[in-house]
């Protein structure tokens, strides 16, 4: 029978491609258990032992039959123990993702799960002319939680370019969760200015992170678009950021972006831009298809190409900086 069992194991049609497929989809399926167990509050709830019926009630569930099943596929995978009728966080991924410090991550996870998993799940009618997707708006909260993932390869390059011996006015276009404006402080605590952002959701992130972290008597933040800015927003500014969304602005508008830009600037001020680029890499690639497929956004860009456009807005002094190992994510400082 064992020998049987082997000979037909053998016979499958192209064997080690459907292992390897098989293997592929353990860690799809791993994925979307985190999100599932991150978007119920599950992680959060199973940082201590909690028993079945605690879980039942804490997550207000209707369908315990669907509960038990998706804990035992939690145990399963390795990412939840049972002990005793109680269940805990037993994967290292889960424990990480529900600490507190692990959010950007537990975002990541989110964002790919439901934001490009959509990308993806649409592409086939996309392709033959369904509409991009509108998820910005619905999006913005969890993506600017995610963004943070790439807070320590950014955090000494948005320190290196501030000026840290004289006040310094800022002007921070698309602030997210706000936390390079917290870099920025730490860099010069006489720095002031605005930040705007065009998502409310994101704006509001922001306020509540920098009272937080008790460095809301520096800026102001507005939900305001660059191209109709609040009364405020007046210039000059010692610094303008562009971190992580130029790929936001249509390719035909950023020369007329960059020059409105460079009038906003003091004579001796810098624009500051930090995005990922195009180039060999796979995460470039994913998030390239994700920014096609999604209204509002456009291709990534290329890196000299935003030179090129940059020179042509008036800057005549661009620094060029590769801010992480294997990956076209750079830094460009134009003056």
């Amino acid at each position: 029978m064992i020998l049987k069992t082997i000979l037909a194991f053998l016979r499958i049609p192209h064997l080690i491609q459907q292992l390897q497929v098989r293997r592929d989809l353990h860690a799809f399926l791993r994925v979307h258990f985190l999100y599932a167990a991150l978007e119920t509050g599950l992680l959060n709830l199973l940082r201590t032992p909690v028993s079945r019926k605690e879980i039942k009630e804490q997550l207000g569930v209707q369908r315990p039959d669907l509960l038990d099943t998706f804990l035992a596929f939690g145990v399963h995978l390795g990412e939840l123990g049972s002990d005793n009728g109680r269940y805990t966080l037993r994967g290292m991924r889960s424990r990480a993702l529900a600490e507190p410090e692990g959010d950007p991550m537990a975002a990541f996870v989110q964002e790919y799960a439901h934001y490009h998993g959509s990308v993806y799940l649409n592409l086939p009618a996309r392709l033959t002319g369904a509409p991009l997707g509108d998820y910005l708006e619905k999006t913005a909260d969890l993506v600017a939680r995610s963004s943070r993932i790439l807070e320590p390869f950014m955090v000494n390059y948005v320190q290196s370019i501030i000026p840290t011996n004289r006040p310094l006015r800022l002007l921070e276009i698309g602030c997210g969760s706000g936390v390079y404006l917290r870099h920025a402080v730490a860099a010069n605590n006489q720095i002031t200015g605005i930040a705007i952002d065009m998502q409310e959701k994101a704006v509001q992130q922001t306020r509540r992170n920098l009272a937080d972290w008790g460095i809301d008597h520096h800026f102001q933040v507005f939900t305001a678009n660059i191209y109709d800015p609040p009364a405020e927003l007046q210039g000059p500014f010692d610094l303008i950021t562009l971190y992580n969304n130029i790929y936001y602005f249509p390719l035909e508008e950023r020369v007329a972006l960059f020059q409105t830009l460079r009038t906003l600037l003091a004579p001796d001020g810098a624009l500051a831009l930090v995005s990922m680029m195009q180039g060999a890499s796979m995460e470039a690639a994913n998030f390239d298809l994700v920014l096609r497929s999604t209204i509002g956004g456009a291709p990534l860009p290329e890196l000299n190409e935003v030179s090129r456009q940059l020179r042509s807005g008036g800057f005549t002094q661009i620094k060029q900086t590769r801010l992480m190992f294997g990956e076209p994510f750079f830094g460009i400082l134009a003056q």
